[in-house]
């Protein structure tokens, strides 16, 4: 459904761009010809993607559909943007009878080398920050006993596999993994969508059996996982993870772990009841999208969430703090500690910034150890 919505949102961009594009652009017989030529390249790359893409393996062949993909849309929207500003910068210049910018502005090559280069300037750091994984690391005190003075947690989250995150950014994670060493790990859902492969899938569960930590690996529900065209519960539990969907167990130290469905229709403390855990011992609940905190608020001492991506899309990253509590970091709602991880790739455009994918590290201190 999500690849549908895109779809219908680059071809209204499409038209827009044609609707804009002067009159006598189009009679210059080259200039018509990249426009046909773009428009017919970027829309067949989206339906590659959209319908053939999960019968790929990881290679070259795909990246040069995802690759053209996030070129058109990025080109695309730095186009409309620009057309906007060139229209009023036309009019205020004719207003003013300023020549020279007018004639600049009329300019349809002045036009597309500022499309280009706008473009290229905003892809550079945000491929970056989409392909190269970092670890984020946060401190957070817990007014609870414990049998241990601290817990580390590793948050991974979207992985999208195949769209998203290729096999590479996989064994980035892996590694970031390692060298963390931490005592849990959480695994915020979307680890795959309606592009994601059995190979990626296969590879996937390949990266996780690699993991090792004390506690084990944890997976929580994501949006779409429900688009994917295989199940992709098999693979993790072949690969040793623990699969919560609105269920929860308690750790060997005593901290209750709980893990909701993205429907977030079960509270949480439904689920406490009904695995029957301490409600006065430390809990930490981690659910895919960072909606409900406030009724989390005095049930859970830590909320890990995914979803967002950061700020993933041009702009988004100034609307979305208008419509969400917490797109990105660390909040708190009262008592109640709230982080929200990046993800370890991106959903379907190569891209991210101001965000950069990563891996989150969570230090939990405890009041004092339980004797």
């Amino acid at each position: 459904m999500m690849w549908f919505a895109l779809i219908v949102a680059l071809l209204g961009m499409s038209a827009l761009t044609i609707i804009q594009t002067p009159r006598e652009w189009l009679r210059c017989r080259l200039l018509r010809m990249v426009l046909i030529v773009y428009h017919t390249v970027g829309i067949a790359s989206i339906l590659l993607i959209l319908f053939v893409v999960f019968r790929m393996k990881d290679g070259i062949l795909r990246e040069t559909i995802i690759w053209v993909e996030t070129c058109y849309f990025t080109v695309t929207v730095y186009a409309l943007l620009l057309s906007v500003v060139r229209y009023f910068g036309f009019e205020l210049a004719r207003h003013f009878r300023h020549r020279k910018i007018l004639h600049i502005l009329s300019s349809p090559m002045a036009f597309l080398l500022a499309v280009l280069i706008v473009s290229t300037a905003y892809m550079i750091p945000s491929v970056y920050n989409a392909t190269t994984l970092r670890t984020v690391a946060y401190d957070i005190q817990v007014d609870k006993r414990c049998s241990t003075d601290t817990l580390s947690i590793a948050v991974v989250s979207d992985f999208h596999v195949g769209a998203g995150a290729r096999h590479s950014e996989l064994d980035q994670m892996a590694e970031l993994l390692a060298a963390a060493e931490p005592d849990v790990i959480l695994i915020d859902g979307d680890v795959c969508d309606s592009s994601s492969s059995a190979d990626d899938l296969a590879y996937m569960e390949a990266v996780l059996k690699r993991l090792d930590c004390r506690y084990g690996v944890f997976y929580a529900e994501g949006n779409h996982e429900v688009e994917c065209r295989i199940d992709p519960d098999p693979y993790l539990l072949c690969a040793g993870v623990t699969i919560l969907k609105d269920r929860g167990v308690q750790l060997e130290n005593g901290v209750n772990l709980i893990g909701r469905k993205n429907a977030l229709e079960t509270s949480a403390e439904q689920i406490i009841n009904g695995c029957k855990l301490d409600p006065d011992a430390p809990t930490v609940v981690f659910q895919h999208r960072a909606e409900g905190l406030r009724r989390l608020e005095g049930v859970a001492d830590l909320v890990v969430c995914g979803h967002t991506h950061g700020y993933q899309f041009p702009f988004v990253g100034i609307l979305v703090p208008y419509f969400r509590d917490i797109t990105y970091g660390r909040r708190t709602v009262g008592n109640t500690n709230v982080i929200v991880s990046s993800g370890v790739s991106e959903w379907g455009y190569r891209t991210k910034w101001p965000s950069q994918s990563e891996v989150t590290l969570i230090h939990v201190s405890f009041r004092e150890a339980a004797q």
